[in-house]
């Protein structure tokens, strides 16, 4: 059974690849490993559908002790499916340098193995160059990928485009590179071509106290949407990432933010309520910031951080 690995940071274009993925897939038996850096499942809400089997971890990276356990059960779990192939979307801080040592255990502990084609990492075009100076997590991203996707590409220039994928080269010189936007690249035949990656099995840089702090903003009350995205648009300079979905006056909305891009869209299906998972840019600080924006547009209205 062949695993591919799908890395890159946060808002990159992770879960846009993913279901496009499906979508070259419909009809063909595949599983789907996700994780989430957060305890609420939003990309699992955004491809959930009844064709493949959904395994979500959350509070934290697949590669991280604290969620390393369950992740090997897992993906032992798929070997019991009769799959073609099994997509794990790891979280965006996620370092694969122990992806063999977790292959490893669970060989030992199913009695059978997976056939490793390598990971598709997926890079921001209009942030890569400024978040791999702050991320650790990025050049161990690309020094294990076969592909790499700069997605984005129509929101920057081309010289800079040249700059990041030249960035690429010197860390990974045999990684295939696709300029895109919206992960627009041939699936089929990337997927096909990737072959058995060797893994060299490494501790992992990521831990507890190295790992971006995250928090979830939950609130039962019907927001005003024009408000709330004054509030979103300076929360989000605090933020790395913001994604989830929020209950306005004028519908329901699904939020994603990435550094200082912010975009609403709207949500045609039920939430119990608004939820925001917010992945802070400066540490703990991120917790004043979000109570004292929530305190200037919002008032008095009930909300748990």
């Amino acid at each position: 059974m062949k695993l591919i690995l799908l890395t890159g940071f946060l808002g990159a274009g992770k879960t846009t690849l993913l279901k496009k993925l499906l979508r070259e897939y419909e009809g063909r038996k595949i599983g789907v490993l996700m994780n989430e850096f957060g305890e609420t499942g939003i990309d699992g809400q955004l491809i959930k559908t009844e064709d493949f089997d959904l395994i979500e971890l959350n509070n934290g990276s697949v590669f991280c002790a604290c969620l390393k356990e369950n992740f090997i059960k897992g993906l032992a779990e798929f070997l019991n499916h009769p799959l073609e192939v099994v997509f794990v979307e790891s979280s965006g801080v996620a370092d694969p340098s122990n992806m063999g040592v977790i292959l490893e255990t669970v060989t030992k502990i199913s009695g059978k193995a997976y056939d490793y084609a390598g990971s598709i990492c997926i890079v921001d075009g209009v942030y890569f160059l400024k978040q791999f100076e702050v991320i650790a997590a990025l050049e161990k991203q690309i020094i294990y990928a076969s592909k790499v996707i700069i997605n984005k590409a129509d929101l920057q220039n081309a010289e800079t485009l040249q700059a990041i994928a030249e960035k690429i080269q010197s860390i990974n010189s045999a990684a295939e590179i696709y300029p895109t936007s919206f992960c627009e690249v041939p699936l089929a035949e990337l997927v096909k071509t990737m072959k058995s990656a060797e893994l060299v099995a490494r501790p992992s840089e990521n831990t507890w106290e190295s790992r971006p702090h995250s928090c979830i903003l939950k609130t039962e009350a019907v927001l005003d949407l024009d408000i709330f995205e004054q509030f979103i648009n300076e929360i989000k300079g605090s933020t790395h990432r913001i994604k989830g979905f929020v209950k306005t006056d004028q519908g329901i909305f699904e939020v994603s933010c990435v550094n200082k891009l912010a975009v609403l869209k709207p949500w045609t299906k039920p939430v119990e309520q608004t939820e925001i998972v917010l992945i802070s840019a400066v540490g703990i600080r991120m917790i004043s910031d979000l109570l004292k924006l929530w305190k200037k547009y919002l008032g008095d209205t009930p909300v748990s951080i």
